[in-house]
């Protein structure tokens, strides 16, 4: 009798654990689709806020130094072209690489933190050439996500950075990066020579700030 109710309490829990799988999936898929046409019709930083903000985040636009928390309180209706987005926070949310679309466009973006992300892999980097082609991306923090040393390598073309966090993140728990890459930190430092790096908690590459 143990054993069958042992069985039968493992079964449960199991598929209560796969509903809550698939719950948080579909989501995870909602809040980080891509929506063309409402990119089309509202231009790139509305939509780009409205996926911060979905997913639990927080965004600075230009025309105000106060943060902007709840999707409830981003102007729904009147809201000005002339509002850009210029700061990001998405650390601890569900945000996922697919979702960059959204800041592909973005020519204010100022400041991006994705700390603690850990559905933000290599495939996200790609997505941040145009605020960096702009001139106007100068803080980027990738910290504990699933950066691996490819996508480390990738931000050696992320030339308008200042400041760039990585620690923590796939690429930085490698156990290859020694052995294998001993000339990759090195390079990074070389490519982004104004650029303060964050290796470790309280470890910097480099200050040029």
């Amino acid at each position: 009798m143990t054993s069958v109710c042992t069985r039968h309490l493992f079964q449960s829990g199991s598929k209560r654990t796969g509903c809550r799988n698939i719950i948080g999936y579909a989501r995870r898929w909602k809040n980080n689709r891509i929506d063309e046409q409402r990119m089309k019709y509202m231009g790139p930083d509305k939509p780009a806020a409205e996926w911060i903000l979905l997913n639990g985040g927080k965004v600075r636009m230009s025309n105000s130094n106060k943060w902007i928390v709840s999707f409830w309180e981003f102007p729904q209706d009147n809201f000005s072209r002339d509002f850009k987005l210029t700061h990001i926070d998405a650390s601890n949310t569900e945000v996922m690489s697919t979702g960059f679309r959204y800041i592909k466009n973005i020519p204010y973006l100022q400041s991006a933190v994705f700390s603690n992300c850990k559905y933000v892999d290599d495939d996200a980097i790609q997505y941040l050439h145009g605020s960096v082609g702009s001139g106007s991306l100068k803080v980027l923090n990738l910290s504990r996500t699933r950066i691996s040393l490819l996508g480390i390598e990738q931000l050696a073309e992320l030339k308008s950075l200042r400041n760039l966090d990585i620690s923590g993140c796939a690429g930085m728990l490698d156990p290859h990066l020694d052995s294998h890459n001993s000339g990759l930190l090195d390079f990074l430092k070389a490519e982004l020579p104004k650029c303060s790096i964050v290796l470790q908690s309280g470890n910097v590459l480099q200050d040029k700030i």
